[in-house]
């Protein structure tokens, strides 16, 4: 089996802007195996709602990419096996790292679960063991 990837909303949202962090995370995305988790889906759904009301993107647009994220990607639900190491996780991490939030902590256990590399540019996975770290472009991707 090849490598496994979970693609982060970070990693997703300068993938879509194209980015120069996005044409590092190209390779994750359309060329591996990837996983998205379904908090992440959310998260990129109300990215996309901002941008549609702010005028930067259409509801077009939004359902061409979300149709791209189920064919390129596989879906991962929060079932109650990773709800219980996200849980553990996020009590773990929030002794670590300032104001981590819980939807990172399902993200990685989701990588964690599936022995699968983290692809993110998310400060708060900065330094973390089996995530590949992309620099995001400063305040423009925060989902």
């Amino acid at each position: 089996m090849g490598s496994r990837f979970v693609i982060d909303t970070y990693a997703w949202v300068e993938y879509l802007l194209g980015s120069e962090a996005g044409v590092k995370v190209r390779k994750y995305i359309e060329g591996e195996t990837c996983l998205t988790p379904s908090i992440v889906v959310a998260e990129l759904r109300r990215w996309y709602l901002r941008e549609i009301e702010a005028g930067r993107r259409s509801d077009r647009e939004m359902r061409i990419h979300f149709g791209f994220f189920e064919s390129a990607t596989e879906i991962v639900p929060l079932d109650a096996s990773l709800a219980l190491k996200a849980g553990e996780t996020d009590f773990l991490m929030k002794k670590r790292i300032k104001n981590w939030p819980l939807a990172d902590s399902i993200i990685y256990a989701t990588a964690r679960s599936r022995a699968a590399q983290l692809v993110s540019g998310d400060p708060h996975f900065k330094d973390l063991e089996d995530v590949i770290f992309i620099e995001t472009t400063a305040g423009r991707c925060r989902p």
